[in-house]
C-alpha cells in the first residue's frame, strides 16, 4: 500500500512538474481535449453539478508550480489569453495522471489495480471538471464583451 502512496505522489507531482514546463506548442498539440463541447456550453451542466460551490475546496499545484493567478484577477480582456492557456495546461495535466492508472496492474493483484483506476479518475476528474467550467465561463465572458 504504501508502494501505491509514494508511486501517486510522485506521478501527482512530476506529471504537475512537467507539464507547468513543457512548451506551448506541445499543450496545443492536444487542442481538441480542450474544445468546449456543445453540451458544456448551451445546458448548464456544471451549475447541477454544483461546481460553484465546491471548486475553491480543491487544492490548487498552480501555486506549486507556475505561480500563475486564479481566475478572480480576470478583469481584463489581455488577461483572457493567459488564464486559458493556464486551465489547458491544468486539465492536461489530469488527463495524463489518469493514464498512469494501469501501472498499478505491474505490480498490485487486479482489484488492487482497479481501485488504482478508480482513483485516478475520483481523484483527477474533479479538477477537470473545474478547468472546464473555468473555459466555458470565460467563453460567456468573451462572449459578453465582444456582443457591446
Amino acid at each position: 500500500m504504501v508502494v501505491n502512496v509514494v508511486a501517486w505522489l510522485c506521478i501527482h507531482l512530476g506529471v504537475s512538474s512537467l507539464v507547468s514546463v513543457v512548451p506551448d506548442a506541445f499543450v496545443n498539440a492536444f487542442a481538441g481535449i480542450y474544445r468546449v463541447k456543445r453540451w458544456e456550453s448551451q445546458d448548464k451542466v456544471y451549475e447541477r453539478l454544483g461546481v460553484k460551490k465546491w471548486k475553491d475546496r480543491l487544492p490548487e499545484a498552480r501555486k506549486w508550480f507556475r505561480r500563475e493567478k486564479s481566475a478572480a484577477h480576470l478583469r481584463r480582456s489581455s488577461q483572457w489569453e493567459r488564464f486559458e492557456k493556464q486551465t489547458n495546461r491544468s486539465e492536461l495535466s489530469h488527463w495524463m495522471q489518469m493514464l498512469a492508472a494501469p501501472f498499478f496492474f505491474l505490480f498490485n493483484p487486479p482489484w488492487a489495480g482497479w481501485i488504482m483506476v478508480a482513483y485516478a479518475l475520483l481523484f483527477n476528474l474533479p479538477f477537470i471538471i473545474v478547468q472546464r467550467y473555468n473555459r466555458v465561463r470565460l467563453m460567456r465572458m468573451k462572449g459578453r464583451v465582444l456582443k457591446r
